[in-house]
């Protein structure tokens, strides 16, 4: 019997895997098995890209059909569990996401003057939870349920500073020929698709915010499953650093 076909969905660092909970039953009531890693444990391993590859592959039957869908900061790893994951079908979503930066890290693949704010920022070795980077408050028109905001920001980690200065390895073949699809949800990252859009990737555009999976779950399903669906290839080229 061939393997199942799995829709891996992978948070932010800075977020958890809360971020998924009102997703993920449309995505099962449209057929797709689901599977969702939790980041938080694996923050303290010596590597926090080698540790989130090996549980993204640990969540799909080798071989499998895959579709692996990464929001925000999660984009920078899709390329290492492309890999990890491997397979003939290979499908990477990035969901208003950061795109790689393969050979550098994420406080490298910043501008100097957000390098330093990042910097100033971390406290004894640890980034603060990602809530406390805005005005008190400022969450609440992104989140504006009151029990939604407090499930997606339960539990937020602090992130060591290693996984912000970890470099990240070149790819390799999976995530090559795997067929690539950007969706910008919020303003914040129009210019991160343009740079998709010109390195190749199928680009899709939601006026909406960078936490519609919370909040649109139904709209966000909708998008994400017809631009799956959509024929061609879309495999594009290897860009440089974005």
């Amino acid at each position: 019997m061939p393997a199942e076909p799995t829709m891996l969905l992978v948070h932010s660092p800075l977020l958890t895997s809360a971020t998924w909970h009102a997703l993920r039953p449309h995505l099962e009531a449209a057929g797709w098995r689901v599977a969702v890693p939790d980041l938080r444990p694996l923050v303290e391993a010596p590597s926090f890209h080698a540790a989130v590859c090996a549980a993204a592959a640990a969540s799909v039957a080798p071989g499998a059909p895959a579709v692996v869908v990464g929001h925000s900061r999660a984009g920078a790893y899709l390329p290492g569990i492309a890999d990890a994951v491997g397979g003939d079908r290979l499908d990477v979503v990035f969901l208003d996401a950061r795109l790689p930066h393969p050979g550098t890290s994420w406080v490298g693949s910043l501008p100097p003057e957000r390098a330093t704010w990042l910097r100033e920022m971390a406290v004894s070795g640890r980034l603060p939870t990602w809530d406390a980077w805005f005005p008190a408050g400022s969450l609440d028109d992104l989140l504006p349920d009151p029990g939604q905001r407090r499930q997606v920001l339960h539990g937020l980690p602090e992130l060591p500073w290693k996984v912000v200065s970890e470099v990240l390895p070149t790819p390799g073949d999976a995530w090559d020929s795997a067929r690539r699809v950007y969706l910008q949800l919020s303003a914040a990252y129009q210019s991160t698709a343009e740079q998709a859009e010109e390195c190749g990737y199928r680009v899709r555009r939601r006026d909406a915010d960078h936490l519609a999976m919370v909040t649109q779950p139904a709209t966000i399903a909708d998008l994400l499953l017809s631009a799956l669906r959509e024929p061609g290839q879309h495999r594009p080229r290897r860009c440089g650093r974005p």
